[in-house]
């Protein structure tokens, strides 16, 4: 079977989700063109109906399933329908893909859909059947969506609606598209992942989409089946963290520091009442941020403040939420040069620790959201969240970053210093 192994390899850009990265592929018999956020912190595979037509694919079969997701920040509800999926090199027919009916704000942004590479765990579907053949609904599928009319008995249009009547389904795990790839030979357990940027690069003051997309800053890789082989996109040795649960990319963060500070204790599973088989933090090319538990923020930014000149003015507009990310502040009172590495230290397969550095170069992203400006890109615990780590894009963007599914008890996530210049 190794032998018909492939590659695949999707050029990403930042552009069209707000520095999350995006890969295009296609779906469908009329290989419609998607742009899918790159999520190794969610496991659906999930697009906007309004730019695939569904009702013009040959290959759609529809399901009495539905799905139901939260995110950090964002959801969506919707059908389950199975057809073809195509990247370069590899395609699945009969691929679940769920199909969104509603969707809370701001959920994808400018691209059509998420593209989410966790395990199938995180991926629940509930079956409807029983429910829509009590209610005469015929054909019994939710795909077309069978709740059209809002004043119908049967609407429910709302995420917290749908959720309640979705505890008296029947909860069914859905495959995920880079499971089923693995395991029907397409390609190996693994994927390599490549980005410079957790947010938009914008060059000069006046500039066009397609000056934005073609700016190497703002593009990336995601090489699905591929790996350590890829040397001419990394330099130096590998620093391997250990996956101790495989839901998430969940990793156990043992502190964090910046260098030559004393290290910050990061709260274990047990402090943070998590659930059994979690962990305190996970590895999420899908966010834009490092979020971390406030206590850790909290003196995260002190060490900082006591480090760097006019720290506390600086970061004092990031510490109050988002509304900063949306404005940021004058680059020019930014000098990098005054601000050091933080450093996060994991656990390791072999019991022992290894350290990942995140320099300023990453944490604060100059040149965002406008020209000129600036932008601190780690922040506290999000709303209706634990007390874990989200180790978003800052943390992975000066690393060539390998999710090794193949490699120990659940998994390892490798990680080189990224070439000054990838070709892939």
């Amino acid at each position: 079977m190794s032998s018909h192994l492939h590659q695949s390899r999707l050029a990403l850009t930042n552009v069209l989700a707000e520095g999350g990265y995006t890969a295009s592929v296609k779906l469908g018999s009329q290989a419609t063109k998607v742009n899918l956020i790159i999520d190794t912190g969610s496991s659906t595979l999930v697009v906007h109906h309004n730019r695939y037509q569904p009702q013009h694919d040959e290959y759609l079969r529809p399901t009495t399933l539905a799905q139901e997701v939260c995110y950090g920040l964002g959801g969506w509800l919707g059908a389950v329908i199975y057809t073809k999926v195509t990247t370069p090199y590899l395609h699945l027919d009969n691929t679940p893909v769920a199909l969104v009916h509603r969707e809370a704000e701001h959920t994808f942004l400018n691209a059509d859909g998420i593209w989410g590479l966790a395990y199938h765990r995180l991926n629940p579907s509930y079956d409807m059947g029983r429910y829509l053949t009590a209610h005469s609904v015929e054909p019994p599928v939710t795909y077309p969506w069978p709740f059209p009319d809002p004043h119908h008995p049967l609407c429910h249009q709302d995420l917290t609606d749908f959720k309640a009547l979705l505890y008296t389904a029947i909860e069914h795990d859905v495959p995920t598209y880079f499971s089923l790839m693995e395991e029907t030979g397409r390609c190996a357990n693994r994927f390599a992942f490549i980005s410079r940027r957790s947010s938009i690069h914008y060059a000069s003051e006046h500039i066009d989409q397609h000056a934005l997309h073609a700016d190497p800053l703002n593009q990336g890789w995601l090489i699905l089946g591929g790996g350590e082989e890829h040397t001419q996109c990394y330099q130096g040795e590998f620093i391997d963290v250990k996956v101790v649960h495989d839901r998430y990319y969940n990793v156990n963060l043992l502190s964090i520091n910046i260098v030559g500070a004393d290290r910050i204790h990061l709260p274990t599973v047990e402090e943070a009442h998590l659930n059994r088989g979690s962990s305190n933090a996970i590895i999420d090319t899908g966010a834009s941020m490092v979020s971390l538990p406030q206590t850790a923020f909290s003196a995260l930014m002190s060490q900082l403040k006591a480090q760097a000149p006019n720290a506390a003015e600086l970061l004092a507009p990031f510490e109050q939420g988002f509304k900063a990310q949306q404005t940021g502040i004058d680059a020019s009172a930014l000098c990098l040069s005054d601000w050091p590495d933080i450093e996060f230290h994991f656990e390791a397969e072999n019991g022992h620790s290894v350290t990942l550095s995140c320099p300023p170069t990453s944490y604060w992203q100059v040149n965002t959201p406008a020209y000129g400006k600036a932008c601190f890109k780690f922040m506290g615990q999000l709303p209706q969240w634990p007390a874990q780590s989200i180790l978003g894009l800052p943390l992975l963007n000066p690393y060539f970053v390998v999710f090794r599914r193949d490699e120990g008890e659940a998994g390892i996530v490798r990680f080189a210093a990224v070439a000054d210049e990838v070709s892939v």
